[in-house]
């Protein structure tokens, strides 16, 4: 086997570059960045917050592939089949129009139950069977796999219920057990009971524009940064949003992926499996959501026309205002830049555009 290719020294040198001067411009008050070329570490960075040993920071939505691994996993082991009604396994969930809902309409955000009540109190995020309870009550806003639109919340609550119980195990102890732990990553759905939150570099709002709400004035940024904060969130199993842990970690996930579902001789899925995740299997020009254009593969994002999806085979997941972690297996790069400032929409992509081609340059 041939040696891992890295990086150019100029090419390294820049993206230190780009990191230093969004930390300097106020972007985010913390960041990891982590640089895997070929299935080996071949950069990582870390600023402000995030800088001291042992510092971990929430990924957010780039959650949601690691919660899709597990499914797929469960498929390979014929646990589970994706075009299985979840209503099978789960025969509350059927309620609302949602009986035909299958597990890939949950991973391609085709399910139609994208909003979580509102009104569920913080306190009992950490409530498992409060959450699904309220998952399964749900209406189908459309009938499930007649339209698209990404679910934040409900994608990780079903999927997360659904290896609950042709499992056994929750999601917190699958993850640990069958992915983090094997792959050695510094990670886990939330804190558990031994852990510290002082290690955690907690978000920040950088600014409170969004899409829906321009001018700020709804302060939803400052909301969502306080709640995922809060002991409720971080203390919880919230498979679609609170996975924490280092960059170095969340790109080692994506190097497994880039390397066909194996890495340093642990295999999670088979190579056919990885390039069936990753391949579009749902896209439209006005996701309900976010009335944006989408396109999802099985449990990730792919395609597009930003960076880093602009590039043809590119694959991943942003997480809210904070991060962008992917796989550009036509350079061997598994990417993770983690930040704890969440900021409006337009320098979160340039944040990441920025990156992206000074990753890229440095692959010459």
């Amino acid at each position: 086997m041939s040696a891992p290719r890295g990086l150019t020294e100029a090419g390294r040198a820049r993206i230190q570059a780009v990191a230093r001067a969004h930390f300097e411009r106020g972007w985010h008050p913390g960041a990891q960045l982590a640089v895997t070329r070929d299935g080996a570490l071949a950069l990582e960075v870390r600023l402000g917050d995030a800088a001291p040993p042992g510092m971990r920071l929430e990924w957010f939505s780039a959650t949601k592939p690691v919660t899709a691994v597990a499914i797929h996993m469960l498929v390979e082991r014929g646990g589970l089949d994706l075009d299985m009604p979840i209503a099978e396994v789960w025969p509350e969930f059927g309620a609302g129009g949602k009986a035909s809902c299958t597990v890939r309409h949950v991973l391609t955000h085709q399910g139609g139950f994208p909003v979580f009540p509102l009104d569920f109190p913080p306190e009992r995020i950490p409530d498992w069977d409060a959450l699904t309870a309220a998952t399964a009550a749900l209406p189908a806003l459309w009938p499930p796999g007649t339209d698209v639109g990404y679910h934040p919340l409900t994608f990780g609550f079903a999927l997360g219920e659904v290896i609950r119980r042709v499992d056994g195990r929750m999601p917190r102890e699958f993850l640990a057990q069958e992915i983090f732990g094997p792959l050695g990553m510094e990670a886990s759905l939330g804190l558990d009971a031994t852990q510290d939150a002082s290690t955690v570099a907690l978000p920040r709002a950088m600014s409170e524009v969004t899409f829906d709400d321009p001018e700020g004035s709804e302060q939803r940024t400052s909301r969502i940064a306080a709640l995922f904060a809060s002991p409720y969130v971080l203390r919880a199993q919230v498979p679609a949003a609170n996975g924490i842990g280092t960059a170095e970690a969340l790109a080692r996930f994506y190097a497994m992926l880039e390397q066909g579902g194996a890495l340093d001789g642990v295999r999670l899925l088979r190579e056919d499996t990885v390039a069936d995740m990753t391949r579009v299997h749902a896209s439209t020009e006005q996701d309900w959501t976010s009335h944006l254009p989408s396109s999802y593969g099985l449990g990730v994002l792919v395609g597009g026309v930003f960076a880093p999806y602009d590039r043809a085979g590119v694959f991943g997941h942003g997480g809210q205002q904070s991060t962008i972690s992917y796989a550009d297996p036509s350079l061997g790069l598994a990417v993770a830049y983690v930040t704890n400032g969440l900021h409006d929409p337009l320098v979160v992509q340039l944040r990441t555009e920025e990156m992206a081609q000074a990753i890229a340059e440095a692959c010459a």
